[in-house]
């Protein structure tokens, strides 16, 4: 029960890397207050995960709805010990196909989104005791990719993001840790819309999978559960004196 006694709001913990996080951190002991606009998946998830689960709309690119929405988490059980921000979009465009309105979409969830969660989850946790924001960067951040600017500007703008807010949460004696992981390619439903557009453009499935595996020193794609155990790690008091930091869970890619 590594995380007795934690309370989470989860952004994007309907699905994916998310809803992997929120059944480990259940699992180890926290309750979870479930966050996306997928209420049909985020209500679902919360009636399996039980008591220990809550689920509360929100889209993490409005202001007025972080404002609505975190009273709410709050109210759930009475407090929050933990912000995960895993709210994301990917959508692969090279620098000559990319549009205006699709960077601006992809900053304003990845990063927009990230900054808002650690905005509201600093008011909402300075004052308690061992605090800890998790935001959800990735490998991309760190090394671009060709069809990727959006995405990589996005996670690379989130890694500095934790950083900033990670110092500031010090040097004001805040009792609250800001980290980030950076995933490699995790088989979740948005790697599973690359893989579809490698076969709708004449790939087979299994030479689109295998791919995007190669690029991973161990030849395999990243199961949700594995970032998850991360931001596990990275929420419990395991990890007291880490702030500031970038978890890679990415098959040895930025070895």
């Amino acid at each position: 029960m590594r995380l007795n006694d934690k309370i989470a709001l989860i952004t994007g913990g309907a699905s994916g890397i998310g809803a992997a996080t929120a059944r480990r951190f259940v699992e180890e002991g926290a309750r979870v207050v479930i966050c996306d606009l997928q209420a049909e998946k985020g209500e679902a998830l919360a009636a399996e995960l039980g008591e220990a689960a809550s689920f509360v709309r929100l889209d993490v690119t409005s202001e007025d709805s972080w404002s609505q929405a975190m009273p709410t988490a709050l109210s759930c059980f009475g407090r929050l010990t933990t912000v995960v921000n895993c709210a994301g979009v990917s959508i692969p465009a090279n620098i000559e196909d990319e549009t205006l309105e699709g960077f601006h979409r992809t900053m304003a969830i990845n990063v927009d989104g990230v900054f808002l969660g650690c905005k509201h989850g600093v008011a909402a946790l300075k004052g308690g005791r061992g605090g800890s924001i998790v935001n959800l960067g990735s490998t991309l951040g760190v090394r671009a990719g060709a069809i990727f600017p959006a995405y990589s500007a996005s996670k690379g703008a989130v890694r500095l993001l934790t950083r900033s807010v990670a110092l500031h949460c010090a040097e004001q004696g805040y009792d609250i840790r800001v980290n980030a992981v950076l995933p490699g390619a995790i088989h979740t439903e948005m790697v599973e819309g690359y893989v579809a557009a490698g076969v709708a453009a004449g790939g087979t499935r299994e030479a689109v999978v295998e791919g995007f595996a190669s690029v991973h020193p161990m030849k395999r794609l990243g199961r949700p559960n594995e970032p998850a155990e991360a931001i596990v790690f990275l929420a419990s008091d395991e990890s007291s004196f880490t702030t500031g930091a970038d978890l890679p869970v990415d098959g040895g890619f930025l070895a």
